[in-house]
């Protein structure tokens, strides 16, 4: 959990933006746990001291569960489906019906595919940190 604590004064009418703004625009990609909110009047009702106490989670730096399955999901189909292709790549047979062309496609594309792989294997390290 963090904490941020956002402090304004205000004067009668301002140009600034106003409280709210500030609250919405740094919660737009953060986990609300809670938000405490405090004014205190200082020398008459046009002047206050506002003060929001915003408590957090960085969905940043937080491995959302949902997003961490599908990626386990998706990296266990791709490599399912290398196994596949290197399968197909070792068989000679099927490989001389196809042409010289499409087997050296198909190695490029079993090398984007584990690097691919790689990358979401990466990801899902970072995540699980």
């Amino acid at each position: 959990m963090k904490v941020k604590i956002i402090t304004e004064a205000y004067i009668g009418k301002s140009d600034e933006p106003s409280l709210e703004d500030l609250i919405n625009d740094f919660i737009k990609d953060k986990e609300l746990i809670d938000i405490k909110y405090q004014i205190s009047s200082v020398g008459g009702l046009l002047e206050a001291f506002h003060q929001v106490i915003i408590m957090y989670e960085d969905k940043k730096e937080t491995a959302d569960k949902p997003v961490v399955e599908k990626l386990k999901e998706e990296k266990a189909d791709l490599d399912e489906k290398i196994r596949k292709l290197k399968t197909f790549l070792n068989d000679d047979e099927k490989l001389s019906n196809i042409g010289k062309d499409q087997v050296n496609l198909l190695r490029c594309q079993l090398e984007a595919m584990e690097q691919y792989s790689d990358i979401l294997w990466a990801r899902l390290d970072d995540l699980e940190e």
